[in-house]
């Protein structure tokens, strides 16, 4: 039995999100598609992480056992003629047992990305904000997620759920179209990122300072968390496999952005 890592990208827009939902267009239920036509039976894939709708990635992992398997570059061809326009995977190779696209994770990366303008092209992969931000303050601020710490004031989570999570990077960067926020962590909330960015720019607008975040992570209250942002701005951006550094990073993104 051999374990498949598979490392993709795809557009979220017109996806139910990564995870097979009954009638629905997902991406995990594609790939699970495009490999039963290559291999002959189902499989499971596992995906590092679980976008929601429209929510895209540039380096989404995931990974499936099988005890059959045709050389790697032909099961690569395959599986991007079996899956559809906006998926992708770009990277395809047999690795040690045990690896788990979800569980062997040590850290996740998100990106939001805004346009300081209105654009009548670049609305699938951008948020547009309405009024000028400092990102210089956006930066500051987000400093304040940094550690482990309970982030149910900028999440929807169940009643006795878990939501502490550990962030080891944090920036916000921007130039004159757009503003970018880069967050690393071991885990994710649903609607964290999209969250703290809501309230990040609410920092960027003057309307929320930097202690203000502190307060608000140690008292819980998520009535002053900011706006849930709309998906299409959110990008799963990479996966660490790696020990992961407690350190505040410069916030250099490799990953290149679309140009508007």
């Amino acid at each position: 039995m051999s374990t498949v890592r598979l490392d993709l990208e795809y557009d979220g827009t017109d996806f139910r999100g990564w995870q097979v939902q009954p009638g629905e267009r997902t991406v995990q239920g594609c790939l699970e598609d495009a490999l039963h036509e290559i291999l002959g039976d189902r499989v499971r894939v596992t995906g590092a992480g679980r976008t929601d709708t429209g929510v895209h990635a540039l380096g989404q992992v995931a990974s499936f056992r099988h005890d059959s398997l045709p050389p790697e570059p032909q099961l690569l061809r395959r599986l991007n003629i079996g899956t559809p326009r906006d998926v992708r995977v770009t990277a395809l190779r047999v690795v040690e047992d045990g690896f788990s696209a979800r569980h062997s994770a040590r850290a996740r990366r998100y990106r939001y990305q805004m346009l300081r303008h209105r654009s009548a092209l670049w609305t699938r992969y951008y948020h547009e904000l309405r009024t000028p931000v400092e990102v210089d303050r956006m930066h500051q601020a987000a400093q304040v997620f940094l550690g482990e710490q309970d982030f149910a004031a900028f999440a929807h989570v169940d009643r006795d759920a878990n939501s502490r999570c550990l962030v080891s990077r944090v920036a916000v960067q921007g130039d004159e179209a757009r503003v970018w926020f880069e967050i690393t962590a071991n885990r994710f909330l649903h609607n964290m990122v999209r969250r703290l960015s809501g309230a990040l720019i609410e920092v960027g607008r003057g309307r929320l300072r930097p202690p203000d975040l502190r307060d608000i992570l140690r008292n819980g209250d998520s009535s002053r968390g900011g706006p849930c942002l709309p998906p299409q701005g959110l990008f799963f951006v990479a996966v660490e496999y790696g020990p992961v550094a407690m350190r505040p990073g410069d916030g250099a993104v490799d990953v290149p952005l679309a140009r508007p």
